[in-house]
């Protein structure tokens, strides 16, 4: 039994993290409690004796971890050894638990013997065992660490930390954070109980710690995949320690099936495959929807750069294809931090089912990014979870929390993101039809909308992005030319560079134009946008400009249920430069027709009060000036008496 530990000894001990050690030991020098000193130093490491760190921890109460004493006892059993003899440990401590007594009075063979009995089929513990050249004193070291540690599933639990998950490890890469389990078990209950009292299923087999807590907690019969791997073996070895002894599954060439109502609760990359790539993850993700019936639900969390985030090649193919089978109900990107090994890696949840039989081009998927918030800000995610599984009868029911619906369309062979931020609500008071209708008639003083009349719908608006009106055909965005113009002779085309200016505009000629650049002009009834310094538009009523870098055209379909003046209404509005985002509102026929037709309606008359306003101040200036430079004297004849 060592009684040394290294500094990263002690921040395993503590709870904390390896500088905070450093940081302990530089600013107790001075205090009346300095830290321990080092006893012995190898190869440049420092090495402390373990009571005097122990007793230091307790006086000076550091850390996070008040049962410092017992596990330092448990870390001087676990010290040095390779992981094979870890996992003998790990053997022993679960065959402990099986038998319910200790394990020294035994024999090598009767150990071996009871390996047998329990483990006839070597799936959990056997081999371990068999391969040690000294089951003897494995089985000391096995007893003597449970009694450190207080029981067997604590003793296993420090053996996993300290010896199975050290830095680099396949357990180390794909473990979850304790706010991750957390997190993953809050949703998955809920949705478990949907399908009544189902099985609770693991396909990677590999989810260590996840799924032994998930099974306790849930009390859920267990099934996982059936596999060889050391994580594999240790899961079901952390199953027969929480008291589940799991069904497992023969995967085969993945033509493997459940019958009965099954949540799956999925993890990639798995500590059974800890290197598959977005394509492999995806590949088995569609290997596990083929097996779905409509009682089964798959809830799977992955890096979002397989989930959510761009991709090409065969990866794109692949995820657009669960995308068109109507298998992926909702789709989350979460915060970074989830799996400790990749920090800054953010990850992501889809919400999987039988196929929907709704057409693609009608189908709703339910998305959220909350990739920018903490996990205790994702409140409502779990009901909105369940809803989304229960399809339009949820939704019909559903005030969605964090979720929001977009066409399934807008996502398949998405160069962008699967989760576009939630299209923005109008802010102001709301109002019914009746009530717009006698606002807007008590407004228009003038009777400009007289030839118009208003019917009261009082139905839910339709809203969505510029990106995903693109990604459906409605708009389409050509860049700005990059040329220079400057010593190109007046003429008829006009050019303009800042839509926010549009009088400021110069014409060149169009010969000129064409010798030296090729490329598209505007189209009448195209909308001219930028977005610097601020988001600006203009409609361009005659066509025919040629429009400058960075600004941009922003051509709307004819068939699109949009219109271009209330697209460039909503630009001009807009304080976000992220253009693909700005927010749209969808106008069907035949309101959307009329619609356009009362917009230029009132453009034209604006034009002309601003023809005449404009009339109007250079007659003033005119009048001053000639006033003022005394080339005139200006008096006012009287046509009549004057009333007092």
């Amino acid at each position: 039994m060592t009684q040394l530990m290294t500094m990263r000894d002690i921040a395993g001990l503590a709870r904390v993290q390896r500088p905070v050690v450093s940081v302990w030991r530089r600013r107790s020098r001075a205090t009346a409690h300095p830290f321990p000193p080092a006893r012995q130093k190898r190869d440049g490491q420092e090495f402390f004796l373990r009571d005097d760190v122990v007793a230091w921890l307790e006086d000076t109460q550091r850390g996070n971890n008040p049962e410092a004493r017992a596990d330092a006892a448990a870390h001087s059993l676990l010290a040095g050894g390779s992981t094979k003899d870890a996992e003998t440990i790990s053997a022993l401590v679960t065959l402990r638990q099986l038998i319910g007594e200790p394990l020294a009075p035994l024999q090598p063979d009767d150990l071996l013997d009871l390996a047998d009995e329990h483990d006839p089929d070597d799936r959990y513990f056997r081999r371990e065992m068999e391969r040690c050249a000294d089951l003897a004193r494995f089985a000391r070291d096995a007893d003597d660490l449970v009694e450190a540690s207080w029981g067997e599933l604590t003793a296993h639990q420090h053996l996993v930390e300290t010896r199975l998950r050290t830095p680099g490890s396949a357990l180390s890469r794909t473990v979850l954070s304790d706010a991750g389990r957390r997190f993953l078990l809050g949703l998955i209950g809920p949705l478990a109980a949907e399908l009544g009292h189902p099985g609770l299923m693991d396909p990677t087999g590999a989810a260590v710690d996840l799924l032994a807590e998930c099974a306790t907690s849930l009390e859920l019969p267990v099934r996982v995949m059936d596999g060889d791997t050391g994580a594999q073996r240790l899961t079901r070895r952390q199953l027969l320690l929480a008291g589940v002894r799991p069904r497992l599954v023969e995967r085969g060439r993945g033509e493997w099936s459940m019958t009965d109502p099954t949540a799956h609760l999925v993890v990639l990359p798995s500590a059974a495959e800890p290197q598959l790539d977005e394509l492999g993850q995806l590949e088995f993700l569609d290997e596990i929807v083929l097996q779905l019936t409509a009682d089964q639900l798959v809830l799977c969390l992955a890096p979002a750069a397989t989930l959510t985030d761009p991709l090409t090649g065969t990866a794109l193919a692949k995820r657009d294809q669960l995308l068109r089978g109507g298998h992926v109900r909702a789709i989350v990107r979460l915060p970074a931090g989830l799996r400790p090994a990749q920090a800054r890696e953010h990850s992501a949840l889809w919400l999987l089912g039988s196929p929907d039989p709704t057409p693609v081009g009608e189908r709703r998927t339910l998305v959220a990014d909350l990739g920018g918030v903490q996990l205790r800000q994702c409140e409502g995610l779990a009901d909105d979870l369940l809803a989304a599984w229960q399809g339009s009868r949820g939704a019909r029911r559903r005030a969605w929390a964090q979720l929001h619906p977009v066409f399934t369309a807008l996502l398949v062979s998405a160069s962008d993101t699967l989760v576009p931020p939630r299209p923005q609500r109008a802010v102001g008071r709301s109002r019914a039809g009746a009530d717009w209708a006698v606002e807007l008639r008590a407004a228009d003083t003038a009777e400009r909308l007289k030839p118009y009349r208003f019917d009261v719908l009082d139905q839910v608006a339709e809203g969505l992005s510029v990106a995903q009106a693109i990604a459906r055909g409605w708009l389409r965005v050509l860049s700005g030319r990059k040329v220079d113009v400057s010593g190109l002779a007046a003429g008829t085309v006009p050019v303009v560079s800042d839509p926010a200016a549009p009088g400021a505009m110069r014409r060149v000629d169009r010969l000129a134009l064409l010798a030296r650049v090729g490329g598209e002009l505007t189209e009448p009834g195209d909308i001219i946008f930028s977005v610097r310094p601020k988001p600006s538009a203009v409609i361009d009523e005659e066509g025919g400009t040629l429009v400058l870098a960075p600004a941009r055209i922003l051509r709307v379909r004819s068939s699109a249920p949009l219109v271009a003046r209330a697209v460039a209404a909503r630009i001009n509005a807009a304080t976000s430069s992220t253009w693909r985002t700005w927010p749209l509102a969808v106008v069907p026929e035949p309101t959307r027709d009329v619609l356009g037709e009362a917009l230029t309606d009132l453009a034209a008359q604006r034009a002309r009060l601003v023809a005449e306003l404009a009339g109007l101040d250079a007659l003033t200036t005119d009048l001053t000036t000639a006033v003022e430079s005394r080339q005139l004297s200006i008096s006012k004849e009287n046509h009549g008496p004057t009333s007092h």
